[in-house]
């Protein structure tokens, strides 16, 4: 039976059939948009009342946080500009000795190594410190602010640290 049917029949009737059907929706469901697209008494917005026409939020206003307000870039008050030469007493980062500095955060370094048993580690990262202040080689009074280095570990540190663990990575 289904070898006498042809394809154009097929396809015909499966044209017939899916018109049929979409016909049927399209009526049984869009009978007031379909009565008004023929009847132009209607204005063009009553096809769509469904459909909001004013402005749609979605998200409310953000909150500010408690403290916080809203200023105009013209209020906002700045700093005045600081003196070139700052008054006496105050210190300037710059003032800072290099050897000072360098003695400071190898007491850093120190304080980290307190409670760990690790020499060679604590050398290695000694010796890295000391080289980054190699700029400084002619400012710096090296074996001085070694020997407080070695007299600080001496207090603080698990395991003992000589002058000579320290010496060779200055030249």
């Amino acid at each position: 039976m289904l070898s006498s049917i042809s394809w154009q029949h097929y396809i015909a009737a499966i044209i017939i059939l899916s018109v049929t059907y979409y016909g049927y929706v399209v009526l049984r469901y869009y009978q007031k948009e379909i009565s008004t697209l023929f009847n132009h008494k209607q204005d063009a917005m009553a096809l769509f009342s469904n459909v909001q026409t004013g402005p749609y939020q979605v998200m409310g206003n953000a909150k500010l946080d408690d403290g916080v307000t809203i200023t105009e870039s013209q209020d906002l008050v700045f700093s005045e500009s600081l003196e070139d030469h700052p008054a006496e007493g105050t210190t300037v980062i710059a003032d800072i000795i290099p050897s000072q500095e360098l003695a400071v955060e190898a007491g850093n370094l120190i304080d980290a190594f307190k409670e760990i048993d690790n020499k060679p580690e604590f050398i290695n990262l000694l010796r890295i410190l000391i080289g980054s202040y190699k700029r400084y080689k002619d400012e710096i009074d090296l074996p001085v602010t070694l020997n407080r280095v070695v007299e600080l570990s001496k207090e603080k540190l698990m395991f003992p640290i000589a002058l000579t663990d320290l010496q060779d990575n200055w030249a």
